[in-house]
């Protein structure tokens, strides 16, 4: 339901500078995850960022790998499997959910901006916590800030807030999330 738009906007402009050769190597290597739904309808459920981006830098095609079919399921098997395999995160951009799936978005332009999910991203580029395979791991990060730090993340405090936050990454209360790293000190 909601993405980091921080980290949207510097793929799409990432995504923009690259020659048609190199995009379409990277896009290659980042295939969209989907899973098919009544009808043949396609749900992203990974990716929301890079394709977001796509649609911004205006690349209309993206490669996709079926996860599953699941077409054959009614509405709410299908949503309940999908619940089940963590293939969605009905949470909110202020960290609020699950919400019926009645109020998912059509598609990636209706995802709503995060200012915490693109901390996270910020945080984890800076080396606050590991990439995690666990699902949606940036998300609970992002849930973490939104409680831990004092300082806003949008436009005109990101910077503050990243210094909070790359702090808060080593608090004890951190140790559960994905992706933790202790916090390691050099000794003079």
């Amino acid at each position: 339901m909601a993405v980091g738009m921080g980290e949207v906007h510097a793929r799409a402009e990432k995504l923009s500078e690259m020659k048609n050769k190199e995009l379409e190597k990277h896009l290659k290597e980042n295939v969209v995850p989907v899973v098919l739904g009544q009808r043949k309808r396609i749900y992203i459920i990974d990716r929301h960022h890079l394709t977001l981006a796509c649609w911004e830098a205006d690349i209309e095609k993206v490669y996709c790998k079926v996860v599953a079919d699941l077409s054959h399921l009614s509405s709410k098997d299908l949503w309940r499997k999908m619940t089940k395999s963590k293939w969605i995160y009905p949470y909110d951009q202020f960290g609020k959910g699950p919400h019926d799936i009645l109020h998912m978005p059509e598609d990636v332009r209706g995802l709503a901006n995060d200012p915490y999910r693109t901390l996270a991203w910020r945080v984890r580029k800076e080396g606050g916590f590991e990439k995690s395979p666990i699902p949606f791991a940036e998300f609970a990060w992002a849930n973490y800030f939104r409680k831990t730090i004092k300082s806003f993340p949008n436009r005109d405090h990101i910077e503050e807030a990243l210094i909070e936050a790359l702090d808060a990454c080593h608090s004890p209360k951190a140790k559960g999330l994905p992706g933790y790293k202790s916090h390691t000190s050099q000794k003079d």
